[in-house]
């Protein structure tokens, strides 16, 4: 390969990766931190769109959602050190509300407590056909919303990565994902 194409190449792969600037949990000036919309529609996404499956639809039976922030969601590694109580906290009625109102139509779901009470000892989920869902405490940067995500569906059946999530004149939308993505 050419050096200009090995540069080129590495400015594609630099960009896809995303930008690591500073976050914080204010959301941007202007814009609403309407949590239960922001992760209403990334499940919504994860689910209909990047369920690692290919084509729009849900392949599930059940989805079954974690009642409570997943401090691994996003990260495949599952952390390194102890989570702050805000990236455990239980999601809100108003979160819940708005998860099942959009999560609903696809599948059936169910809120679960510990991700592990429902895999089986080979890693699937004890329910056939089904994935287990998290997402993480959501941070801003200065111009959206950044949604740690979790699927489970099996032991080489998973996805940990985190969106992007924008305000536009339609509400928040998802609009790519930002840093890494791990697949198992």
């Amino acid at each position: 390969m050419r050096p200009f194409a090995t540069i080129a190449l590495l400015g594609v792969l630099v960009t896809a990766c995303g930008s690591a600037g500073p976050t914080s949990t204010v959301p941007p000036e202007g814009s609403s931190p309407n949590s239960a919309a922001i992760y209403a529609v990334a499940l919504r996404q994860l689910v209909s769109v990047d369920n690692t499956f290919g084509g729009e639809g849900n392949p599930w039976s059940e989805l079954l959602v974690l009642a409570s922030l997943d401090p691994s969601a996003g990260d495949a590694t599952f952390g390194g050190g102890a989570p702050d109580s805000q990236q455990v906290r239980p999601l809100t009625a108003e979160e819940r509300n708005a998860i099942e109102a959009t999560l609903t139509p696809l599948a059936p779901i169910r809120w679960i407590d510990d991700a592990d009470e429902w895999r089986t000892d080979d890693l699937m989920p004890v329910i056939p056909g089904s994935a287990i869902l998290g997402v993480g405490a959501i941070t801003f940067d200065d111009q959206a919303a950044l949604v740690p995500m979790s699927m489970w569906c099996g032991g080489l059946c998973g996805t940990w990565f985190t969106y992007r999530v924008t305000l536009s004149d339609a509400g928040w939308v998802v609009s790519g994902i930002e840093g890494p993505i791990a697949i198992s």
